[in-house]
């Protein structure tokens, strides 16, 4: 097994096609927040992961993009799917009830839970 090999990383163009699969096409409002959210996931001060595990960068991107609408519509499910995608990339399936994700979203977008919080919801719905 290569050690130098990374796990799968999203980006902006990523998110820009997974933007254009959700119904009725949303444009994008404002592309730096499609960057902040990938630069957030990936950040590494001095050399250490800030959010060190998938469900940690998960976390970060969904509360980041829900928090920070960048779509003219459908920022909600964007937020959520760009999660899922990400974690689905890595090797992780979630096994969740529809209405627990939707209320995740709201709990995020409202501040109610922040991104160890979500990381660790993740976690408990991940069946891989």
């Amino acid at each position: 097994m290569n050690e130098d090999r990374r796990p799968p990383h999203i980006d902006v163009p990523y998110l820009l096609h997974a933007a254009e699969l959700l119904p009725g096409d949303p444009q994008v409002d404002d592309y730096g927040i499609l960057f902040a959210a990938v630069a957030r996931m990936y950040a590494r001060p001095m050399g250490r992961d800030v959010y060190g595990s998938p469900h940690l960068q998960a976390g970060a991107l969904l509360v980041t993009l829900v928090r920070l609408p960048c779509l003219e519509h459908s920022n909600d499910r964007f937020a959520w799917h760009a999660c899922e995608a990400f974690l689905t990339l890595n090797g992780y399936r979630l096994d969740y009830r529809p209405k627990d994700a939707v209320a995740l979203v709201r709990e995020a977008a409202s501040g109610a839970v922040d991104v160890a919080q979500v990381a660790r919801l993740l976690h408990t719905w991940t069946v891989k």
